[in-house]
């Protein structure tokens, strides 16, 4: 790893992103890409984990078990980077809208890593989404935590939700780079769509949905996104099939989308339904779901309305 004398101080380079994933998220991740390069005058390097290779041994305690095939995959990221300099973890469902620089060059100043706060009003558990890794600090081997978790030394929670296997983190992450579910234009850092059945790839329902979708469409046009791979994974369901016409059609607005383009969609079955097989998968979709319609309700409110102002802009 380089470094490259800048106006923040020296900073290594390129800046290394590891990117929680599987297949049926590669379109998000190659938008995630296009999101960062776009904003971000150093050099990036975006590496999907699935890609990996590394294999996950199970926790025999099925309560202990990650609830999404991509929950442990975060664990490999100091091993890849060789135990060495820094990493930034992000989930596959984000999108960047300012220089990744920003979250590149904090300072560590002693901790293992750097965790996204949340703002005070959240009711959400704390996020381990957004994260700066000090890869030198963290000695990380993925079999030994599955073998701490056997031994009854973590639990799924201790681990994914307090990050035990860390010795010092900071929340030094401003929320502004993990906005979950939330954009104010000039502001917003990275937004984070956690929110399962309303992601604008699979769904149609996502109030903030135009941006991803619009930038989905200027990334195609550029070639930075492969309009083959969207239609194979419209194909194998990973993607929902009204999004093909809003690329022909060059419409980020699906409110504005016509009836046939919305049947488009009757068969559409999303990925995070087609989990059954994986181990806590049908709960957490359950909760998710719940979640997105508490959410959908309190966005029909006058507060929603008066404290989270969004412009749309044309073209």
């Amino acid at each position: 790893m380089d470094r490259e004398q800048g106006g923040n101080g020296t900073n290594e380079v390129p800046v290394r992103v590891y990117v929680g994933s599987q297949e049926a998220q590669m379109v998000p991740v190659k938008l995630l890409e296009y999101s960062i390069r776009k904003r971000t005058k150093l050099a990036v390097e975006v590496f999907p984990l699935h890609h990996s290779g590394i294999e996950v041994p199970m926790p025999r305690d099925v309560r202990n078990r990650p609830r999404t095939p991509f929950s442990f995959q975060r664990f490999y990221i100091p091993k890849l980077a060789g135990y060495h300099g820094r990493a930034i973890y992000l989930d596959s469902d984000m999108q960047v809208f300012r220089d990744i620089r920003e979250l590149w060059s904090l300072p560590f100043e002693g901790a293992d890593l750097l965790a996204a706060a949340e703002v005070s009003e959240s009711v959400r558990r704390p996020q381990f989404s957004v994260m700066l890794l000090n890869c030198d600090a963290l000695k990380w081997d993925i079999a030994e935590i599955v073998r701490a978790l056997d031994r009854g030394e973590l639990t799924y929670e201790t681990l994914m939700y307090e990050m035990k296997v860390a010795r010092h983190i900071r929340p030094a992450i401003d929320p502004v780079w993990n906005s979950l579910e939330r954009y104010e234009e000039g502001k917003t850092g990275l937004l984070h769509y956690t929110d399962m059945t309303r992601q604008p790839w699979i769904s149609r329902d996502n109030p903030l949905g135009f941006l991803w979708v619009r930038e989905l469409i200027e990334a195609v046009a550029q070639g930075a996104v492969d309009r083959g791979m969207i239609e194979s994974h419209v194909r194998e369901g990973y993607l929902r099939p009204s999004l093909v016409y809003q690329l022909d059609h060059g419409l980020d607005d699906t409110t504005r989308l016509p009836a046939a383009a919305v049947a488009m969609d009757a068969r559409f079955v999303p990925p995070y339904k087609r989990m059954g097989a994986h181990a806590g998968a049908g709960r957490l979709a359950l909760l998710r779901h719940t979640r997105g319609l508490l959410r959908r309700l309190y966005e029909r409110t006058p507060f929603f309305r008066g404290s989270h102002p969004v412009q749309k802009v044309e073209g």
